[in-house]
């Protein structure tokens, strides 16, 4: 069994090399790419291969890596100018978006209110890794990227903590708004706060240590062992991971590590970052349940249309009521911002939750969560490019467009 998983392991680690090559010659993001070819390779080999996804996987071994470099590399002084939207999108953004999902939901769908809450709250988080990458090689405004990636960051805590709510209320039957409002800020501000501290520690252990293998290590610790510190003290785990990253990224590097650390610490993350990607994209390519996703093809249509109808919902409204409170973010932005808000490994992870739950409507919800992902994945990644150049193009920017 160890044999085979590592055989696919190794064929995995191929196809991510051959696709990474091939995308500098076809102009598409890489995860899609991966994407596609995970999934065509579903249907060619059908039954399941020895290394799949498992909700476990993607939380303790995925995720927190991911997260970690992406944190670990923003820009703290664009992510400062950048803050007040970030924060909204992810918190009020975050619930408005599960709430537009779960009523458009119950409406086109038929899906009993408190499951209909339970996909709202699946889809609520973006994974705009494609669109990152893609906004990198085109050369959009660092400050448009920054909120993009900086939102997915946070608001992956955020969705993840209003499942556990929702998964909960539905399981039981109960609700009771003060208390769920309680354990909303318990997970949330408890996983902030652990994740700052653990980044405070480790960024001052760096400040007693010059050698690149073991702040190397220190990073990996923040990494995997603020998660799992989170979720034994029963906080947000992935808020906690991304405190961490931040505090060692802005304050730990500068501070800490010498120039030649900063280049091997940068080199480490990348590959992680690399590897990790390729995995998840590959493996959910692999694993669609393409029987239910065609079965239930109207549906899957409608939920994407409706997750797509909310996302864009939740950002013009959001960024509009900040607006009288600073410099407005232009609509072009805005758009970009819609559009960029594909749905990934946390959606997939969250619908893998479900999976010893086999009554009611919670197969057909894994069956729309996984097909909402791959249209995001296909659809928005594969357009977000001409997208972007057609709004960011010199002659149709307006002064708005040139940052606020």
């Amino acid at each position: 069994m160890v044999e085979s998983q590592v055989a696919v392991f190794v064929v995995l680690l191929m196809a991510a090399a051959a696709v990474a090559v091939l995308v500098k010659l076809i102009p598409i993001p890489y995860v899609t790419a991966l994407a596609l070819i995970g999934a065509l390779a579903g249907v060619v080999l059908h039954g399941p291969a020895p290394l799949h996804l498992t909700r476990s996987f993607i939380l303790f071994v995925l995720l927190p890596g991911l997260l970690f470099e992406a944190g670990f590399n923003l820009d703290w002084r664009e992510l400062r100018e950048s803050l007040p939207p970030v924060l909204v999108l992810a918190t009020v953004g975050v619930l408005l978006t599960a709430a537009l999902i779960a009523l458009i939901g119950r409406i086109v769908l038929g899906l009993a209110l408190p499951v209909a809450f339970l996909l709202g709250a699946m889809l609520a988080a973006t994974d705009p890794v494609a669109v990152v990458a893609m906004f990198r090689r085109l050369g959009v405004p660092a400050r448009l990227a920054t909120i993009v990636e900086a939102e997915s960051l946070v608001n992956d805590g955020t969705g993840v903590v209003l499942f556990t709510i929702a998964l909960g209320i539905t399981l039981s039957g109960n609700f009771e708004p003060v208390g769920a409002i309680l354990r909303f800020l318990q997970l949330t501000l408890g996983g902030a706060a652990l994740g700052f501290g653990v980044g405070f520690v480790l960024s001052r252990l760096t400040l007693r240590v010059d050698d690149p293998q073991v702040e190397i290590t220190f990073t990996a610790i923040a990494a995997y062992g603020s998660y799992l510190l989170g979720e034994a003290l029963h906080v947000s785990g992935i808020l906690a991971v991304v405190a961490a990253a931040l505090i060692m990224g802005s304050y730990g590097r500068t501070r800490g590590m010498s120039e030649r650390t900063q280049t091997a610490v940068s080199a480490f993350w990348d590959y992680v970052a690399f590897v990790l990607n390729s995995l998840v994209f590959l493996l959910v390519g692999l694993e669609l349940p393409w029987t239910g996703i065609l079965e239930h093809g109207w549906a899957v249509l409608a939920a994407a249309g409706i997750t797509l109808l909310a996302r864009a919902i939740s950002v013009y409204g959001v960024l509009g009521l900040l607006r009288p409170l600073g410099p407005r973010l232009s609509w072009r932005w805005q758009h970009l911002m819609v559009w960029s808000g594909l749905r990934g490994a946390v959606a997939i992870a969250l619908a893998l939750s479900l999976g010893e739950q086999t009554a009611g409507d919670f197969p057909l919800l894994r069956t729309l969560v996984y097909g909402v992902v791959l249209l995001s994945i296909v659809v928005q990644g594969l357009t977000i490019g001409p997208l972007s150049r057609a709004l960011l193009k010199p002659d149709a920017i307006d002064v708005g467009d040139r940052g606020p």
